[in-house]
């Protein structure tokens, strides 16, 4: 992976994320926000998940894939036999190589949905993706060609919960900020707005059950890790009024991070 991963991901194309080294949750983040510079071109939203992504990968067709990406046999059968040592259906999650291969098992559409569908606007976290566009009945149009594309070419089915909705649009100002009406992207554990962008609910109310632990002085390592992470949420949107109410002043940061440095220095 070392060697053939760098050569498999190079060919992804720019809205393709997770498992890609620099393209985690806040290079989707800063391209759903890129997308929404384009108003008139991102009214509205498509979002569509794949059906148990990982176990409905077609091993064979994966390995013919691959042959077809490198001239090299060897390097081929040494993914063939890592690809068939897995007894179930499709890929396993948690294999090293499993993440890269699942994203390249959807490279072709992301060309597919760009280039032959002229989708402008879209970003795809592994199987999870969202589309903007300024016509409602093309996204329709998108979404069946898409999924008819994925039936016939890779054998995946979407979800049924897809959706398509009108995104935010600015009502006017006040003194507090922007009223937005409609309903934000929920997508790779951000909220997104036209004008912000927040953490999700669920990510939130763990958050707060963590800050209340620290409050009470129960620095434990679990703790101040979780903590740890939610403040990168915290400092890439637009939280500064959770972190008026609940943190500042209450929860000493550099604690934290020396609770979690010298566990692990301990391991």
């Amino acid at each position: 992976m070392q060697i053939a991963g760098s050569e498999i991901t190079r060919s992804f194309d720019r809205c393709s994320c997770a498992s890609v080294k620099g393209r985690g949750t806040h290079y989707a983040k800063r391209e759903v926000e890129r997308c929404f510079k384009d108003q008139r071109g991102t009214k509205y939203c498509l979002q569509i998940d794949v059906k148990s992504f990982y176990a409905s990968i077609d091993k064979e067709l994966l390995i013919r894939l691959l042959e077809r990406k490198f001239k090299d046999q060897r390097i081929v059968a040494i993914f063939a036999k890592i690809i068939r040592a897995y007894s179930g259906e499709g890929l396993p999650i948690g294999f090293y190589t499993s993440a890269t291969l699942a994203n390249f098992y959807l490279s072709d559409a992301d060309r597919y949905v760009r280039e032959t569908l002229k989708v402008r606007h879209m970003v795809r976290y592994m199987d999870d993706i969202v589309m903007y566009d300024g016509n409602k009945r093309r996204l329709h149009t998108v979404k069946d060609q898409l999924e008819h594309y994925l039936q016939t070419t890779r054998k995946l089915r979407l979800k049924g919960n897809w959706q398509i909705y009108k995104m935010p649009y600015q009502r006017g100002k006040s003194p507090e900020g922007y009223t937005e009406r409609r309903r934000a992207t929920d997508f790779v554990g951000f909220k997104f707005y036209r004008y912000k962008t927040t953490i999700r609910k669920t990510i939130f109310l763990r958050l707060l059950r963590t800050v209340r632990k620290l409050q009470k002085g129960k620095y434990s390592v679990r703790a101040a890790r979780a903590y740890i992470s939610y403040h990168g949420y915290l400092k890439h949107t637009d939280s500064e009024g959770v972190r008026r109410r609940y943190i500042n002043g209450k929860i000493k940061f550099s604690k934290v991070k020396e609770r979690a440095k010298n566990e692990k220095r301990t391991a």
